[in-house]
């Protein structure tokens, strides 16, 4: 979450990507029992990462939208300076 707040979603990204593999791990070993409350706590953790992805996500969305805004209003200037 500090990455985040940071504004370093990249970062954000791969660590989750590498808590995913992890959490693979745990539910690869077939012979694993999980107690009802590992199990909570695990899909606590998949519930609580999405919402970390979908947040990035539209992080990742506001900023392209602005930087086209951006473009488009260098190109609207761009237009009005050849007049």
């Amino acid at each position: 979450m500090l990455s985040s707040i940071e504004e370093r979603w990249d970062d954000l990204i791969n660590m989750q990507e590498e808590q995913n593999q992890m959490i693979r791990g745990l539910f690869s070993d077939n012979g694993r029992v999980f107690s009802d409350q590992e199990k909570q706590n695990l899909f606590e953790v998949q519930r609580l990462n999405q919402e970390i992805l979908n947040a990035a996500g539209l992080h990742k969305a506001e900023i392209a939208g602005k930087l086209r805004d951006m473009k488009q209003g260098k190109s609207k200037a761009g237009v009005y300076q050849v007049l």
